[in-house]
């Protein structure tokens, strides 16, 4: 009897969990399944065996048993696919049971409902830029909600938003922010429960103010311009200026309504820089700076002088593409762009007025020679330099029996001269197949040479000349030599068989630029596209498939450099 006695005693107390109490903490809804956690507190019973954990998925419901095998030692539970297929608002407790004392009791946790309650509203203070790091510092009140886990920080002018998560801090600083010198960035805050439950977020922004400094060297008038503060509204903005890299000092202060100011300074050679400061209305304490402004050299300006035009080659989309070089050590207001047509008339075309270097000419026809020209202007708006004219290659074909000649006119861009041109020839059954370009033929430094015809229908060219360093191309216009020859289509389609698509070909044949439109035998149209380089497979614009029978097609076939009107029936048999 004695043995008995202490093997009960032994599998009590490998079973138990001694002087604790269940507390269930925390239901959460992950998705399809639900996340129960619970804690134990002492006390003077002593919990034994598993717990049976009962559930309802509405008020209104009655609770029914879920599983009465729950380990207590785990702390969690997943109720899986609760909220398969929608989701529902479950209420949850444990049964289990203890012993206290020399009697058996059983004990039910408090009933907990599902957590979809989201934590209170986390606003950021306010958010600035270090003027001399150029990194952006935000700064916000911390969040009381009882349940708060962790903030969630956004910038809106990344590809990607999502700044920093799960963070626990009131004071973050973006050490890799998008340049706060190009623009205004925009950040913004949320605040997440231990359920992942989370604030929305995007009516409460704050944007960094910009700044934007320029000086007139003629009289050494600065203007400042700054783009507002949002996040809050703003008393006044303060201006700090710093000279020859001295410490920054308050000099004035504008009403939160003004975005600019403008003095006059006396000091011949100075550097001068300058940031702004926000201050909140009513709380002056909150404020907000800019970044400092580019330093804004006083007195007389360096003239620009040998300012080129660099390039200028046909780019991947077959626009003209300008590219200049502007003097390092000069002064610029800003630079025109001038271009001669083939009429002599002269058009200004473009103005590099920041640090741009290329221009693409989405206006010029490059079938056509343009000659090109820069006019420099210093810091007080008069043309101080002029570059030599500069043209594109205009490539052109003349086919006969065996041979295409390519012909184009002298490239004179570059100082050093051109060392040489290289041919370059894509070949296909139709203009969509010559896309692959290889170099075929070295002209030198002749603008002429005659080409020997492959066996395909369409033959397309352009010239590529490179400048005596080897550093510099320049690209003309693609032109294309094309063979046309008769159209061939099919009487009838099998989308299910062998022949499943209606379609044209022959040589020379464009499908990418035909149309066509296919009726039923009432008029109906079922079909129309302005592309059939994927062929007709039997469906109409829904993708319905049609019923069998014949159709009508009136279809508009680019061959060549022709567009021609072919008109037949088609059959569609399934």
């Amino acid at each position: 009897m004695k043995k008995l006695i202490i093997g009960l005693l032994f599998l009590v107390s490998s079973t138990s969990l001694l002087a604790q109490k269940l507390v269930l903490k925390r239901v959460c809804n992950s998705g399809n399944n639900n996340q129960l956690t619970w804690q134990f507190q002492a006390s003077s019973c002593t919990l034994i065996g598993n717990a049976k954990l009962y559930a309802k998925e509405s008020f209104s419901q009655a609770f029914y048993l879920i599983n009465n095998a729950v380990n207590p030692v785990s702390g969690n539970f997943t109720h899986n696919n609760a909220n398969v297929p929608s989701v529902k608002d479950w209420y949850y407790f444990f049964e289990y049971a203890s012993i206290c004392g020399s009697d058996t009791f059983t004990f039910h946790t408090d009933t907990l409902q599902i957590d979809n309650t989201k934590p209170d509203s986390t606003i950021l203070d306010s958010v600035s830029v270090d003027p001399i790091n150029n990194v952006v510092q935000l700064g916000w009140t911390s969040n009381k909600t009882a349940d708060f886990f962790a903030y969630y920080l956004y910038n809106y002018d990344r590809a990607d938003p999502r700044l920093i998560e799960n963070f626990k801090d009131t004071f973050f600083i973006d050490l890799n922010p998008v340049n706060p010198k190009s623009k205004s960035l925009s950040y913004d805050i949320t605040s997440a429960d231990s359920c992942n439950n989370r604030k929305e977020y995007g009516a409460y922004q704050h944007k960094t103010i910009h700044l934007i400094g320029k000086i007139d060297t003629c009289i050494n008038a600065i203007t400042l311009s700054w783009t507002p503060y949002v996040g809050w509204p703003v008393g006044e903005y303060q201006i700090f200026r710093s000279t020859n890299g001295s410490t920054f000092n308050w000099i004035a202060s504008t009403a939160g309504s003004v975005l600019k100011f403008e003095e006059t300074i006396n000091l011949p050679g100075a550097n001068i820089s300058y940031f702004v400061r926000a201050r909140k209305e009513k709380d002056l304490k909150v404020s907000s700076s800019s970044n400092s402004s580019p330093a804004l050299i006083l007195g007389k300006s360096i003239n620009p002088s040998n300012t080129i035009i660099k390039q200028i080659t046909n780019e991947t989309d077959n626009k003209i593409q300008v590219e200049i070089a502007r003097n390092p050590l000069a002064d610029y207001l800003n630079i025109e762009l001038l271009r001669v047509n083939n009429t002599g008339m002269v058009e200004s075309v473009f103005n590099f007025n920041n640090n741009e270097n290329e221009y693409i000419d989405n206006t010029a026809n490059n079938k056509f020679r343009y000659d090109y020209y820069i006019l420099s202007r210093n810091m007080c708006g008069v043309v101080s330099d002029s570059s030599p004219f500069s043209n594109n290659i205009v490539l052109n074909l003349n086919g006969n029996n065996n041979n295409i000649d390519l012909f184009w006119n002298r490239y004179f861009t570059w100082n050093t001269g051109v060392k040489n041109y290289t041919i370059y020839r894509s070949s296909g059954n139709n203009i969509n197949e010559a896309i692959n370009f290889t170099a075929i033929a070295n002209a030198q430094t002749d603008t002429l040479i005659s080409i020997l015809k492959d066996n395909f229908a369409v033959n397309c060219f352009y010239v590529l000349a490179t400048d005596n360093s080897n550093l510099l191309v320049s690209r003309s216009n693609v032109a294309c030599y094309v063979k046309a020859g008769k159209v061939y289509y099919p009487n009838a389609i099998v989308p299910n068989g062998i022949n499943k698509t209606f379609t044209f070909v022959g040589e020379g044949v464009d499908l990418q630029n035909s149309s066509i439109a296919i009726y039923n035998r009432w008029g109906q149209v079922e079909y129309a596209a302005n592309s059939i380089e994927a062929g007709w497979d039997g469906k109409d614009n829904n993708g319905k498939e049609v019923n069998t029978g014949v159709y009508f097609f009136i279809a508009k076939i680019k061959v060549g450099l022709e567009t021609i009107d072919i008109n037949g029936s088609i059959s569609v048999i399934r």
